[in-house]
C-alpha cells in the first residue's frame, strides 16, 4: 500500500465529438472521464484519486485501495426491470458490466467502495435489487448543483448516522432510485421534508460495513464532505 491510499474513480466514457476542445478528426475517438470534484474530494481527504478508464480489466483493483462508483447515466432497466420503458432512460453502453465487474472484484479482494448517484443503484443492482425507472418530481435539476434540496434523515445506529447525525440537508440530480433492496443490502436513509415529493431510500450499507451508498451528490456540496473521510479510513485499514 502507499503511503496515501490510491482511490480508483469510475467515470464515463464519451465520443470526442461530445467534448469541447477535441479535434474533429478525433471525434468518433472514445474518451474517457470524471467530474474533478470527485478527485478533489479523495484528496482533500487524504487519498491520491486515479482514473479506472473503461477498458481496463478487473485486476487494477488489487492495485486500488478504495473505489468511487461515480454517478452518470442510468442502469440499463433490462438488467433490473425489463417490463420498465427504455426509453424513460439513457444508457452507456459496457459501464454497467464494467462496473459489475470491479464491484465484484472489490468484494471478493475486500476493497472499500463508496457509491454515488449511479453507484448507490449499480450496488443495489448487482445484488439483485430493483430500481423506480422515473421519479422525475424529485429531481432538481433546474437549480445549482448544491442547492439543499430535501432532507435525509439516517438509521440510529447506521455508519452514516455516525459520518453526518440523525440527518442532513442534501442535493437532488437523479430521476431514478432503489425500488427493492439487493441481498445484504441494509437501507440506512430516506428522503425527508425539504421540497421531496415522496420518501425514497436515499442511503445503504452492505452487512459487510466495506460499502456505503448515496443517492445524492456530496462530492458537490460545500467543504471537505466526511464521507470521504471514512472511505479514506476504510482503504487504511
Amino acid at each position: 500500500m502507499s503511503e496515501l491510499p490510491l482511490i480508483g474513480i469510475t467515470g464515463r466514457q464519451k465520443k470526442g465529438h461530445d467534448v469541447n476542445g477535441v479535434l474533429s478528426v478525433q471525434g468518433e475517438l472514445d474518451i474517457d472521464l470524471f467530474f474533478a470534484s470527485y478527485g478533489h474530494q479523495v484528496a482533500m481527504a487524504g487519498g491520491i484519486p486515479v482514473l479506472i478508464p473503461r477498458h481496463s480489466s478487473t485486476e487494477v483493483v488489487s492495485k486500488l485501495d478504495g473505489i468511487v462508483l461515480s454517478g452518470g447515466a442510468d442502469v440499463d432497466p433490462a438488467i433490473h426491470s425489463p417490463e420498465e420503458d427504455p426509453s424513460l432512460s439513457k444508457f452507456e453502453p459496457g459501464r454497467d458490466v464494467h462496473e459489475f465487474e470491479i464491484l465484484n472484484e472489490a468484494i471478493e479482494k475486500d476493497v472499500p467502495v463508496l457509491g454515488i448517484c449511479r453507484g448507490i443503484q449499480v450496488i443495489n443492482v448487482h445484488a439483485g435489487g430493483t430500481l423506480f425507472q422515473d421519479i422525475p418530481d424529485h429531481a432538481n435539476i433546474n437549480k445549482p448543483y448544491d442547492d439543499q434540496h430535501h432532507k435525509v434523515c439516517f438509521e440510529p445506529g447506521s455508519i452514516l448516522s455516525g459520518i453526518y447525525g440523525s440527518e442532513i440537508s442534501v442535493n437532488s440530480l437523479h430521476h431514478q432510485a432503489i425500488k427493492k433492496i439487493g441481498d445484504g443490502i441494509k437501507a440506512v436513509g430516506w428522503s425527508k421534508e425539504g421540497e421531496a415529493t415522496e420518501e425514497i431510500i436515499e442511503a445503504i450499507e452492505t452487512d459487510s460495513n466495506r460499502i456505503l451508498a448515496v443517492q445524492w451528490h456530496p462530492e458537490l456540496l460545500p467543504g471537505a464532505n466526511p464521507i470521504f473521510s471514512w472511505l479514506i479510513d476504510q482503504a487504511t485499514k
